[in-house]
């Protein structure tokens, strides 16, 4: 859980609000064995550390076993229950995810955790502090998302002293002197080091704090011109009150804003509803945005995946071709891979499970198993039909029968290893779910499609080859 406060709020102010938290979090979460609370601290809100004016509560649970709610739905009650705290905002989050995977892969995320973010690319900071807040309020208004929040703070207060350049020029002076008078008498300056028995204790010269407390004091400092005169800094200075921004981010050398948040609903369906919205928003025509975090990392993931998958069904094919000494007999083994995909989208499908990279690797996987069953159908009727000498029919009925066993022996055990896994049993199981349905789908329909789609495929193919040798050794007779 991340809770913010108002950019400048001191740290006390901090301290009593996340201890107001930690009851409520107490109160809503009997789940809870654990509350880790930091905030105050130096740093950014990219990272571990905080500013001042932001809080954190790690919450750890009790083990998934011992508990009837999952991460995500504790986190979104959270959200809800937490809301309307007065100056105070409150965002929770769960720990892992998809993103996790994708650092494996090489990935990164510099968005805090939030699983949906877009980027706002462009120069202009005020530009972009407006489209941002104008994409934080749609975001807002899109179901399934929640905790939306801007990844560039808000300005910090800070006064701002700008020099009559003319003025002091007549005056003998320049910018430089102006500044270090004032940085002398306000912040001081190190004039000596005391040393004693081997201590050494600085010596700033500044002014007392009763003579600096307020804004006006600044605008009193006397500062001495080079004609001997002694005026006050006022009257070459304009003292401001401003904001300036407490970070500029940027990527591939573009300035960057994220606008962030976290998603109740699947990552497709949330990318779906935003997609739908953003036409609401007008976007100067100096900038872009697209979508990031953990969008830009799966897209990237699903590309090298992509990869792997096409390097592993070619693998395989050369793999049986070198063994069967033939680039015919695979290509029709081959056919089972097609066929697993209606299993993959059925299992999917009827367990509502999202597609996701686990899903991907689970597909992987299925290029390697679904093959087998194929191999064990075709090796066998070759054997009857050079060892026996029987015809290509009676072959592939025969080899049908045989092998009929064998192969649901294997696909079977195959499944009801996975079962275990495809239900999402003990720590973290629920993540590795997607991987154990796909594989279990997909052998299934592979299996039951490969019973009858590799026997009518050997058969046109070896009835269409001797067609094809008949024919041509018709037509070299005829030209003798």
């Amino acid at each position: 859980m991340n809770a913010e406060l108002g950019v400048g709020t001191r740290v006390e102010r901090t301290e009593e609000a996340l201890l107001r938290l930690e009851e409520m979090v107490k109160a809503n979460v009997p789940e809870a064995v654990t509350l880790i609370t930091s905030g105050g601290g130096g740093g950014n809100n990219n990272g571990n550390q905080t500013q001042s004016n932001r809080g954190q509560i790690r919450i750890i649970l009790v083990p998934r076993d011992q508990r009837t709610r999952t991460n995500d739905q504790i986190a979104t009650d959270l959200r809800r229950q937490l809301t309307g705290l007065p100056g105070v905002t409150v965002r929770a989050q769960t720990a892992g995810g998809n993103f996790q995977l994708s650092r494996l892969l090489g990935g990164n995320n510099n968005n805090g955790g939030s699983r949906l973010s877009l980027e706002i690319r462009g120069h202009d900071l005020d530009d972009a502090r407006r489209l941002a807040q104008d994409l934080r309020a749609m975001m807002e208004r899109t179901p399934g998302i929640a905790d939306v929040q801007v990844g560039r703070d808000e300005g910090r207060p800070e006064l701002a002293i700008r020099v009559d350049r003319p003025k002091a020029a007549m005056l003998g002076m320049t910018v430089q002197n102006v500044a270090t008078t004032i940085q002398t008498n306000v912040q001081g300056t190190t004039a000596a080091q005391f040393r004693e028995r081997g201590n050494e204790y600085p010596v700033v010269v500044r002014l007392k704090e009763s003579d600096r407390e307020e804004v006006a004091d600044v605008g009193d400092v006397l500062i001495s011109t080079p004609s001997g005169q002694v005026i006050p800094a006022k009257n070459v200075m304009r003292i401001t009150r401003e904001t300036g921004p407490v970070q500029i981010q940027r990527k591939n050398m573009e300035r960057i804003t994220n606008v962030n948040a976290e998603i109740e609903v699947p990552l497709s369906e949330a990318i779906k509803n935003v997609q739908a919205n953003l036409g609401q928003v007008r976007v100067p025509p100096d900038f872009t945005t697209s979508f990031g975090t953990e969008v830009e990392e799966q897209a990237k993931s699903f590309r090298q995946l992509q990869m792997v998958l096409i390097l592993a069904v070619l693998l395989v094919y050369a793999v049986m071709a070198s063994q069967y000494e033939s680039l015919r007999d695979p290509f029709i083994i081959m056919f089972s891979v097609p066929t697993a995909a209606i299993g993959v989208v059925l299992s999917l499908y009827l367990t509502g499970t999202s597609f996701s990279m686990q899903a991907y690797i689970g597909i992987i996987m299925l290029a390697g198993i679904v093959v087998s069953n194929g191999i064990l159908l075709v090796d066998y009727i070759n054997t009857l039909r050079r060892r026996d000498g029987l015809p290509l029919r009676e072959a592939v009925e025969l080899g049908g029968r045989t092998r009929l066993r064998p192969i649901l022996m294997t696909a079977i055990a195959t499944m009801l290893g996975l079962v275990p896994m495809a239900i999402g049993i003990g720590e973290g199981g629920e993540l590795q779910a997607p991987l154990a349905r796909v594989v279990i789908g997909g052998l299934l329909a592979s299996t039951l499609v490969t019973l009858v789609l590799i026997p009518a495929v050997y058969t046109l193919f070896e009835e269409g080859w001797r067609g094809l040798l008949g024919k041509n050794k018709g037509a070299h007779a005829e030209a003798h």
